[in-house]
């Protein structure tokens, strides 16, 4: 894999065994999604109804290890919920997911069925050295859907040019557009998550990548911080 990966100091003493299960796709075409999505969506909808008819997202074990990691640096999730975690509150009100395009949604796909906040960027957008690290008063970036995301107290990523996303929101100087080529997809996972468990992630949305990179081998790999 091309790019490097790194934490800054207060993530690995705050946050000490820190892992990102890492996928990199190459050779993509971006199109709106079919109904291969549908048939994804409707098993993730039945998958989430069935584990959560008893037990509350709060109680899973998964969401609290998530939850764990952003209350570390002082990050409050539940006024700024994980990726994850929103998704799954989302899908089990009855509400559908945001239609975006081929590689958005299944990536929305993955990170709801494993619990794991996820992030998706244009890979020919990202600079250098990634770096994971908490935000500085007074950083901001300009994310998807919203002009101003502030990124102080919160776990950011870092390349040459600045923040360009976190596990709740990306920025939209690296989102996934119609003229994607490669996507970088990052899976931000606490200590606790087993590499197994973050393997099984990667394989399962790379089954979904697969068939959009046209062959076209993908590399995964976890990171260790």
């Amino acid at each position: 894999m091309n790019f490097q990966f790194s934490a800054s100091e207060i993530i690995q003493n705050k946050i000490s065994g820190l892992k990102f299960g890492v996928l990199l796709a190459r050779n993509l075409k971006v199109h709106k999604s079919g109904t291969d999505f549908d048939s994804a969506f409707a098993n993730l909808q039945q998958f989430l109804l069935d584990k959560f008819n008893v037990l509350r997202p709060a109680e899973d074990e998964t969401v609290k290890y998530v939850r764990r990691m952003y209350g570390r640096i002082g990050w409050e999730p539940t006024r700024y919920r994980p990726s994850s975690e929103a998704l799954i509150r989302r899908i089990l009100k009855g509400t559908a997911l945001y239609r975006i395009n081929n590689l958005v949604d299944f990536g929305n796909i993955a990170s709801a069925r494993f619990h794991l906040p996820m992030g998706l960027y244009d890979a020919e957008k990202v600079s250098g050295k990634i770096i994971m690290d908490v935000g500085k008063e007074g950083e901001s970036y300009r994310g998807i859907s919203n002009p101003e995301i502030h990124a102080a107290g919160k776990l950011i990523l870092r390349d040459n040019n600045g923040i360009f996303g976190n596990p709740t929101a990306d920025s939209l100087r690296t989102s996934i557009t119609d003229t994607t080529k490669s996507a970088l997809a990052v899976f931000f996972c606490p200590p606790e998550i087993s590499d197994s468990y973050i393997k099984e992630a990667l394989s399962f949305l790379s089954s979904f990548y697969t068939t959009i990179s046209q062959n076209e081998r993908i590399e995964q790999e976890i990171i260790l911080f």
